[in-house]
């Protein structure tokens, strides 16, 4: 979890961050890049430091199509087959 320490007179309280801090220009290039390359959601949360749905929201958001994760529904299986 992220702290923010922040100063109240004599005596500094620590503070958790809610969510993430923002993006950055050059992290939102890097995103595109790793999308022209069909790097999926989950290697470039990874990479990037982000969750998932972070980086999911930040490409839909900048209108950046990326590829599906090559793992989604592993183990599930119809029952009987």
């Amino acid at each position: 979890m992220n702290v923010l320490a922040v100063e109240f007179g004599e005596s500094e309280e620590m503070i958790p961050v809610v969510g993430s801090p923002p993006w950055t220009p050059e992290e939102d290039e890097r995103l595109r890049k790793l999308a022209l390359t069909g790097t999926s959601v989950a290697p470039m949360a990874k990479q990037m430091h982000r969750s998932m749905a972070s980086v999911r929201n930040r490409a839909a958001r900048l209108k950046i199509v990326v590829a599906k994760s090559s793992n989604q529904g592993v183990g599930l299986k119809a029952k009987g087959r």
